[in-house]
């Protein structure tokens, strides 16, 4: 049956990388499953490698509140429930401090800090009613500073604060609330980007690492355990998953 058999699974950025990996690892485990991105097309790819009836999808801004609460009332519509959400989704730009626009930046704080925040907000209802969880997907940019990106460094940090200060204020509900903090993996995000001529090497080896870059595969089983049941006594936390970048 599967350790997520029964429960439904919301996960932003669904349509690669992490989000992907992770759709199809709860899928695996028996989950049915919300996928929500940008691009309808990388969406029903997703659903074709799960395979059956086992998701719907919804392609939509989340940087937009009223988005949020839709990809809610989609899985609520199609499920009648939600069990755990899964904030995966995310952009990065490398952008020295004086090159930051106005436009740069607002995307960024509405990719990485605002969806998560209203995709909760909307959520929380119905996962207080499931016992559910949260798990949003932060980076090593959310603990230690990292030259040339300033603007995302910022929301990670922020989306730890989200994090921790709404696992104080479910305290006393039955509603768990983590971080997972990958490194660098091997998606399409990281290979759309390269650093910039101008780029320091002695800086940006700082917060790249010694090991090898993971697929995003490698980082799905601690996704999967933080959102279940195993984890129960996991509240509030930032789980590092970044090959010890952050250890030394």
């Amino acid at each position: 049956m599967g350790e997520f058999a029964g429960k439904v699974v919301i996960i932003t950025g669904a349509g690669s990388g992490l989000g992907r990996a992770a759709s199809i690892g709860f899928a695996r485990e028996g989950a049915t499953l919300c996928l929500a991105g940008r691009t309808e097309s990388k969406l029903i790819e997703t659903s074709r490698q799960i395979g059956g009836d086992k998701a719907i999808h919804v392609a939509t801004d989340l940087g937009n509140p009223a988005a949020c609460a839709a990809v809610i009332e989609a899985t609520i519509k199609a499920f009648g429930r939600i069990d755990v959400l899964c904030n995966v989704a995310a952009d990065v730009f490398f952008q020295r401090y004086s090159d930051v626009t106005p436009e740069s930046w607002n995307q960024l704080v509405a990719s990485n800090l605002t969806a998560p925040f209203f995709m909760m907000q909307a959520a929380m209802p119905h996962l207080l009613e499931s016992h559910g969880n949260i798990v949003n997907v932060a980076s090593t940019g959310g603990t230690m500073g990292q030259a040339y990106l300033a603007p995302y460094t910022a929301t990670k940090f922020g989306l730890l604060g989200l994090t921790r200060s709404l696992a104080m204020e479910m305290m006393k509900n039955p509603v768990r609330i983590n971080a997972l903090s990958p490194g660098p993996m091997q998606t399409e995000m990281i290979a759309g980007t390269s650093f910039p001529d101008y780029a320091d090497p002695q800086l940006v080896s700082h917060y790249v690492g010694m090991r090898p870059v993971p697929p995003p595969e490698d980082l799905v089983e601690t996704l999967l355990f933080l959102a279940s049941d195993r984890a129960k006594a996991v509240h509030g936390a930032n789980w590092a998953a970044d090959g010890g970048i952050t250890s030394g």
